[in-house]
């Protein structure tokens, strides 16, 4: 018999377990002494899976032979109630009693399976579902942040070995350069005494081995590093400020949206090893509407902080356009920076808008900052021409690229005083193939 002193302590117990097995045990073993069932189990609600999974099971009056059959029998009866009824407890079967489980926010984390004839619910058995319910939700929402954690922190440990291999390319680069100055010196000594025609082929093939090294791989690598970066940066302060408000739910989706850039971080490493050397990329159907907003909350922090404002202007249905989301994520960041460093003071707005027609759809960035120079609109994709004081001038000229081969354009407009207006396009298309 269960003594009130000795249930209070199960209760205290089963509230301080670590994790999901000592939930499920302390649960078990109480309704076992409290209703003295034939036989009791706990089904555990996985909603990666969509379905349950066995937490446990206690047996009472069957043997270990006939425990695997009872296990499947539990699981599909299980899974049968939820389908059709997953808020009444109720029997399902004879001698089979069904108690579903929710925390106060309606989450279905399980359900309890009782072999009993009858059920008389007694008051101790409703504080032990309260009680049961809420550390199950509490190890439940542990478990996935530690494994999310880890997910990350093995993705970190993967960037920093991916960063070390690059910087030991990079002196690779630098001794094959210092290599080729000392082998261009002695071929310019014996050339000397050679023809002119074979003294301007020699200095043209160093130059354009000299731009494909330098420019194509180092260069372009280093300044889009940049972008996925300062929005992981970004990410970060987000998450800081979520942590310490409690919000464990966004703080989860900051931690989704690092974990995205680290993976956009990769590709990069694939991409942009050679910018003038087609790639492959992913041809599946694009949610712009999607791609916007989540554009719009890696930028929410950096946009803060210089009192910029960024909104949002969405067409309710766009027809369907293929590509690659993470190279389109890529251009509408690399346009949003622009726009935000065009602005006087790092103050003023930029609107985000989508729209389409029967031939295309277009992403339009738009910013009241201090316009552009005709003269200088007309250079704006040219590789390494830049009008800052940092940079390389490779953001515009790599994201024309990318939008050409999605097989579409990217159009400017502005006037010194007036704002910019950076119009990409997109092709409709009937299907999607990935190429």
């Amino acid at each position: 018999m269960l003594t009130v002193n000795g249930f209070t302590q199960s209760l205290v117990n089963l509230i301080a377990a670590q994790d999901v097995e000592q939930v499920v045990d302390h649960t078990l073993a109480i309704l076992i002494d409290l209703l003295h069932p034939r036989w009791a189990g706990i089904l555990l609600w996985d909603s990666a899976l969509n379905r349950y999974i066995l937490g446990d099971v206690r047996m009472e009056a069957y043997s270990a032979s006939e425990a695997p059959a009872l296990r499947r029998e539990i699981l599909r009866q299980g899974e049968m109630a939820r389908q059709s009824d997953a808020r009444c407890a109720r029997f399902i079967s004879p001698g089979l009693f069904y108690h579903p489980v929710h925390t106060s926010a309606g989450q279905h984390v399980g359900a309890f399976c009782i072999g009993i004839d009858q059920m008389s619910a007694p008051e101790p058995y409703s504080l032990l579902v309260q009680c049961s319910t809420s550390a199950l939700d509490k190890a439940l929402r542990l478990q996935l942040a530690e494994s999310e954690h880890a997910e990350l922190h093995a993705e970190r440990e993967r960037l920093e070995r991916l960063l070390q291999a690059v910087e030991q390319q990079q002196q690779v680069i630098d001794r094959l350069l210092s290599a080729e100055r000392q082998f261009s010196a002695a071929l310019e000594a014996k050339v000397e005494e050679r023809t002119a025609e074979l003294q301007a082929a020699q200095a043209r093939l160093i130059q354009s081995e000299k731009l494909a090294v330098i420019g194509q791989l180092a260069s372009s690598l280093a300044h889009e590093l940049n972008n996925p970066l300062q929005a992981i940066q970004s990410g970060l302060g987000l998450l800081m400020s979520e942590v310490k408000q409690g919000n464990a739910t966004q703080a989860l989706i900051d931690l989704d949206i690092i974990q995205a850039e680290l993976e956009r971080i990769q590709a990069l490493f694939r991409q942009m090893l050679d910018f003038y050397r087609p790639v492959s990329h992913e041809c599946q159907p694009l949610d712009l509407n999607a791609i916007c907003d989540a554009v719009q909350v890696l930028m929410r922090k950096r946009l803060q902080d210089a009192h910029i404002s960024l909104q949002l202007d969405l067409s309710s249905s766009l027809p369907l356009t293929c590509g690659d989301s993470n190279q389109i994520k890529q251009v509408l960041l690399n346009l949003l920076l622009n726009a935000a460093e065009a602005m006087p003071a790092q103050r003023g707005n930029i609107t985000l808008s989508t729209a389409s027609d029967n031939r295309q759809v277009s992403i339009r960035v738009v910013d009241d900052g201090i316009g552009i120079a005709e003269e200088l609109r007309e250079r704006l994709f040219e590789p390494l021409f830049t009008t800052k004081t940092r940079g390389l001038g490779l953001g515009l000229p790599i994201s024309q690229e990318i939008i050409r081969r999605h097989g579409g354009e990217i159009q400017v407009e502005s006037d010194p005083g007036q704002g910019t207006v950076f119009t990409v396009s997109l092709p409709v298309r009937e299907q999607c193939h990935d190429a």
